[in-house]
């Protein structure tokens, strides 16, 4: 039976959309926005972009879902919303309304419109780079990353979290679903490395304590993917530091559990192999206290990959 209300069809939706993305694409029709809670609008914009555009190339019908999620949302529509928005209207080729997204997520943060639309350029890149393929993927993903060097973004703007969350996706899609023999790539090797390094300095500027802790997480987790065990353990380490000094009531045992599994996998492709029994044994304990089937699922998971990677550099 599908579910009735409109919050159940968007928990079905996220449920089901990878595994079979025209039944996701049949309950995201389906929602009304308006009967949504905001808490509720940013995964079903994310979901429209992914699913009808990244899934199922219909750009065009995820650019017309925004504009009604947007109409609903009114012109305090949050920066999320605007994002996804300008990426669809991106994807679509409808310029003039990324033009419109950019000035009003432009007026929100109190940046250019010229840097909005920067901003869109990379949101927008997040969906296509992941149907392309090798080199293709690697490129496109630099050219999304690349006007984020410019002058307006070295100082701080509200523009900067956006970025960071941004760049985060683009790094760990490169790093996690690229195949062993794609990750050879130049192209995706500097792609993931600049995206990761972009990711984190933007976290620093924009993020607390949590955001830095998990942007070590990510660049241990890319650097494993490009075989460079050393950035990996020395960002792990350095991820575990600052939950040392300020997870004093241990709730963040999660991120604790990835950061040892990553510095564990660096240790090993380092030949120590003590010291990497070790930090395993400390991360499947914490795995083993998780009490969520999706996080166990997702740690496996990892565990799946390392195991994979390891395999394609014998």
């Amino acid at each position: 039976m599908e579910p009735t209300t409109d919050s159940a069809r968007l928990q079905a939706a996220d449920a089901c959309h990878d595994a079979d993305p025209a039944r996701g694409a049949a309950l995201l029709r389906e929602i009304d926005p308006g009967a949504l809670d905001p808490g509720q609008r940013p995964l079903y914009a994310f979901l429209l972009n992914h699913v009808l555009t990244e899934k199922l190339r219909l750009p065009g019908e995820a650019w017309q879902l925004q504009q009604a999620l947007l109409a609903v949302a009114g012109p305090a529509a949050p920066t999320p919303l605007l994002r996804h928005a300008g990426a669809a209207a991106r994807l679509a080729g409808d310029m003039a309304g990324e033009a419109r997204v950019a000035g009003q997520l432009a007026a929100s943060a109190q940046a250019s419109p010229a840097q909005a639309s920067e901003l869109l350029a990379l949101a927008a890149a997040t969906f296509s780079v992941p149907g392309q393929e090798g080199d293709a993927a690697g490129r496109a993903a630099l050219e999304g990353l690349r006007p984020l060097h410019g002058a307006a973004w070295q100082q701080a703007s509200g523009l900067d979290a956006g970025a960071a969350a941004l760049a985060s996706n683009l790094a760990s899609g490169l790093a996690e679903e690229r195949t062993p023999a794609e990750l050879q790539s130049a192209l995706v090797r500097e792609a993931a490395s600049e995206a990761v390094a972009m990711a984190q300095a933007f976290w620093q500027r924009a993020g607390q304590w949590v955001h830095h802790e998990r942007a070590h997480y990510l660049r241990a987790l890319v650097a494993n993917a490009l075989g460079d065990s050393t950035m990996a353990a020395q960002q792990a380490r350095a991820g575990l530091a600052l939950l040392d000094n300020h997870d004093t009531e241990n709730a963040e045992s999660v991120d604790r559990a990835f950061l040892q599994l990553e510095l564990s996998h660096a240790l090993a492709r380092q030949g120590q192999a003590a010291e990497a029994s070790l930090a395993r044994a400390q991360a499947d304990a914490l795995a083993d206290a998780f009490g969520d089937s999706g996080l166990t699922d997702w740690f496996n998971g990892r565990v799946a990959r390392q195991a994979a990677l390891d395999a394609a550099a014998r």
